[in-house]
């Protein structure tokens, strides 16, 4: 809970105090000099926890390094400090330099997270006050924190509490905010849409898929529209071409890309941003059932393209394809797509930079500069002939795996036969950036889309 404080008195206040390190600034000079501390070495460190030992009525104080604060690679250890923090905690706005605000609000927002939903015995919910002349950057923080954390909960979620329905409500919810429409397709609306890829892959499934569609018209000056298509697969065994024991466990995050698509367009929403952004979700999961797809299966998706199934566990480029269409149907002139798509985007590029594809340089240089202003690593992947040339099938237009080979580049070029030549597109392969083994989801790219718009 995050509450605005109108007065601050150093002297009476018994909260953790958190503060900056700035060695102009004459609060935190003031508090150095009360506890007797050694400032040079205090402002070397990341973070410093101190115990006032009386001298204040704070419980303690916390400084936090402004040069980290600001250093992208550095940041997430300056908040380590709050990771034990039981207490009601005080952000002293005034204690920090005019222009961290806003990082300031996200940093401490997400510092503060858990995921202790499931658990019966559960941590108090800490309260954050904030006092200083910086609030409204602060606040402003403080949502994309929120909607950064949102997207990490989504994911954390496991499919007995989170199926594709569940996920149409809370989509829903987002009617709450203005300027804000939602619509949510069943099954029969998307067998009118013909959606032949995605409705294959719920054919495995018990459970109905759900068609997700968010919009903010924040801009009514223009009519372009930027489309945030999230791969949805809820959960995803891999089908009858089944994933192993090793790797079934953590599916739950197979539709990192749907939360993160939500939880940016939520961010965009709360912040009132001037553009006009939709949020596109082909929600299902990916079960073995008397129904499912099987290996040399043909699907016809909504445009009208034929596709061989080579592999079951191809399955998220399956949804993916019929999103894309529904998302220029719906009038988007340019669009950003983010899945957990491919293993092999992990093998390249690791776990903390995510594969980016495209078919205009423009568009993607400039979401380039924005996630590099933003804190976050991407890496632009190529699209080449072979790699559509991989996809090449005797029996359909395409088939959904092109081998091992090229595996994340084979799998942009498939997205990319259902995407116009005229609509700037982006495709971000989070599979090795959204979710970590024993911490859970990321909520990576809310941040940089959020920035985006703005």
């Amino acid at each position: 809970m995050f509450l605005k404080q109108e007065k601050f008195e150093l002297k009476k206040e018994e909260s953790v105090l958190l503060v900056g390190t700035a060695s102009e600034n004459s609060i935190v000079t003031e508090i150095i000099r009360t506890l007797g501390l050694d400032g040079e070495k205090i402002r070397k460190k990341s973070s410093t926890c101190v115990d006032p030992l009386g001298k204040l009525a704070a419980e303690k104080v916390i400084f936090l390094n402004e040069d980290h604060l600001k250093d992208a690679e550095k940041r997430a250890k300056v908040f380590q400090a709050l990771s034990d923090i039981e207490s009601d905690i005080l952000v002293v706005l005034d204690a920090f330099s005019a222009d961290l605000g806003e990082l300031l609000g996200e940093g401490v927002t997400k510092a503060l997270y858990l995921f202790d939903e499931f658990k019966s015995d559960k941590k108090p919910e800490i309260s954050v006050r904030y006092v200083g002349g910086s609030a409204d950057s602060f606040e402003k923080g403080i949502v994309i924190g929120e909607s950064v954390n949102f997207t990490r909960t989504l994911v954390n979620r496991p499919y007995n509490k989170l199926n594709a329905k569940k996920l149409g409500e809370i989509a829903k919810s987002f009617e709450e905010y203005d300027n804000v429409s939602v619509r949510v397709l069943g099954k029969k609306e998307i067998e009118a849409l013909n959606m032949g890829a995605f409705l294959g892959v719920n054919m495995g499934s018990t459970d109905e898929p759900q068609l997700i569609h968010v919009t903010y018209n924040g801009d009514t000056s223009t009519d372009e529209q930027t489309a945030l298509v999230g791969k949805g697969v809820m959960y995803d065994t891999g089908g009858y071409s089944l994933k192993g024991v090793q790797s079934m466990p953590t599916m739950k995050m197979d539709m990192g890309g749907a939360a993160t698509a939500l939880g940016a367009i939520k961010a965009v929403a709360r912040l009132g941003i001037k553009a006009n952004v939709s949020a596109i979700v082909a929600a299902t999961d990916n079960r073995i059932g008397d129904d499912a797809i099987v290996p040399d299966d043909i699907l016809t998706a909504a445009n009208g393209t034929t596709i061989e199934i080579i592999s079951t566990d191809a399955e998220g480029r399956l949804t993916l394809a019929d999103a894309l269409w529904y998302a220029q149907e719906e009038g988007a002139t340019r669009i950003i797509d983010m899945a957990t798509l491919t293993g092999a985007v992990v093998g390249a590029l690791g776990t903390n930079i995510v594969g980016g594809f495209s078919n205009n340089d423009d568009f993607y240089n400039v979401f380039e500069t924005t996630v590099k202003a933003s804190g976050e690593k991407v890496w632009r992947l190529p699209i080449d002939p072979a790699h559509h040339k991989a996809i090449e099938s005797p029996f359909a237009d395409i088939k959904n795996s092109g081998g091992r080979a090229a595996g994340s580049s084979v799998a942009a070029a498939f997205l990319q036969k259902f995407v116009s030549d005229d609509v700037p597109w982006i495709h971000l392969d989070i599979a090795g950036t959204a979710f970590e083994k024993d911490k859970g989801g990321t909520g990576v790219m809310v941040k940089s889309l959020t920035k985006f718009f703005e």
